[in-house]
């Protein structure tokens, strides 16, 4: 198993499930999609219970997206896939899914 797969974990795993169904995000969906995970998995941290700390979308830095991407980057290579970010004419970012050629 090599370090990359050993640091995926199953917030990696959701976030390559989130780019799957939805193949873009916004950078402001983006940060949405990865808060709903992150208290997801704080509730699953704290054995299920509701009172699992709980992540705002504006909680989510332009790095921590960039650290999750990566991550789930280095698992998607070896499939032929990647998650890229293009700035839009309008100076936003867009993250989509795609293939490798």
């Amino acid at each position: 198993m090599s370090s990359e797969e050993r640091d995926l974990t199953d917030v990696h795993r959701a976030l390559i499930q989130a780019f799957i169904v939805n193949r873009k995000f916004t950078t402001s969906e983006l940060q949405r999609a990865l808060a709903n995970i992150l208290s997801v998995s704080n509730q699953i941290a704290q054995s299920g219970s509701e009172v699992g700390h709980e992540v705002r979308a504006r909680d989510i830095t332009e790095e921590q997206i960039d650290d999750y991407v990566g991550v789930a980057n280095s698992a998607l290579y070896h499939l032929d896939y990647e998650i890229r970010c293009t700035k839009d004419s309008d100076n936003s970012l867009t993250w989509q899914l795609e293939v490798l050629e």
